[in-house]
């Protein structure tokens, strides 16, 4: 009978034990912003096309990532330069993505027709890629090479960062 209620006890301990740790242990938590020249991270995020994309399934092509919202004042500029750079680079294997951190995934979808963009439009509304990545400004930015490895990454938007994305994307394409 006593070794009944230990081993009871025991369960529910350890039961308890492990809620605590789903509760408090958070992976994403203790992510930090991935190196240059390191593999990127890879996810997988629902797609404004019928099928959800994957990083690392974009491998010989170069990725260029935009985290933004349709509230953020300065992602609008961002997204035209980025709309005009995959016009310019779109034959030479260049894909932008426009990773929305919207909740609502209408918002991102009535921001991109409004302004007529053409950029395929991710939605990370759990924010779980944007904090794998260490997001702490909208826009931010970021480009992932023919073999998957971070080359450039950036928080918010300045004038002249257009320049630097289309010097990078003249290099990258030449590899």
């Amino acid at each position: 009978m006593l070794r009944n209620a230990w081993i009871s006890n025991a369960l529910r301990l350890s039961s308890l034990i492990g809620v605590i740790l789903c509760i408090t242990f958070n992976p994403a938590a203790l992510a930090k912003k991935p190196a240059i020249g390191e593999p990127a991270p890879d996810f997988t995020l629902r797609s404004d096309s019928p099928f959800n994309l994957r990083l690392s399934e974009q491998r010989g092509h170069i990725v260029v990532a935009v985290f933004w919202s349709s509230w953020c004042k300065s992602c609008n500029p961002m997204l035209e330069s980025l709309s005009s750079l995959q016009d310019k680079y779109e034959e030479y294997g260049v894909k932008v993505w426009a990773i929305s951190l919207d909740k609502e995934p209408e918002d991102a979808q009535h921001f991109n027709q409004h302004h007529n963009l053409g950029l395929t439009i991710l939605y990370d509304d759990s924010f779980l890629v944007s904090e794998r990545y260490d997001i702490e400004d909208l826009p931010s930015s970021a480009i992932f090479d023919r073999d998957g490895v971070v080359r450039y990454l950036n928080d918010g938007y300045e004038t002249g960062d257009t320049e630097k994305l289309d010097e990078l994307l003249q290099k990258l394409v030449l590899e």
